[in-house]
């Protein structure tokens, strides 16, 4: 009894490892679609999107210092100054005092961002209406829960993923 039991487990593992195989190349290739479409739309300096990114997420999860946006985002710290600095020069965010440390700033969207916000907002409706125009309001509704039940799950797991993909990245250098 109790080997059937481990082969049926290790039975169920594997489909959930296949399954999840499935899941994981989906989500490679609508990625990859959308790249793909953004590399033929936009060049030079447009291109990049980390910005607007930067901009959103501070909009949505309120203000915020440089370094908690950083970790927020997953990103360099380095790489989220330049990207806040362009933002503060285009007039998209401002610095304020912090005001639970004077000495540090936080970052806000000026009202110049939050129109931004909203264009960069319509444009993304835009761009994804035609695909799913012709589905039913409920496939819609389910592709909305089941992506962020996903989107869910990564910042939940965030620093398992992290891990396994740190020790194949090192299993890879070797």
């Amino acid at each position: 009894m109790t080997t059937t039991l481990n082969t049926e487990a290790a039975s169920a593992d594997q489909v959930l490892l296949d399954e999840s195989a499935e899941i994981a190349s989906a989500v490679i290739d609508m990625v990859k679609q959308f790249s793909g479409i953004k590399s033929r739309v936009l060049t030079g300096p447009e291109a990049d999107h980390s910005p607007m990114f930067l901009l959103v997420k501070l909009a949505h999860h309120g203000p915020r210092r440089a370094s908690d946006l950083a970790e927020l985002v997953c990103a360099d710290p380095s790489t989220v100054s330049r990207q806040v600095a362009s933002l503060v020069k285009a007039g998209l965010l401002e610095r304020r005092a912090d005001p639970d440390d004077g000495r540090a700033s936080i970052l806000v969207p000026t009202e110049l961002g939050r129109a931004r916000i909203a264009e960069y907002g319509q444009r993304r409706a835009a761009t994804m209406q035609p695909v799913v125009a012709d589905w039913s309001p409920q496939d819609r509704i389910d592709l909305l829960r089941l992506v962020r039940k996903y989107t869910e799950g990564i910042e939940k797991h965030r620093e398992e993923i992290i891990s396994i993909l740190l020790e194949h990245h090192r299993k890879d250098a070797n």
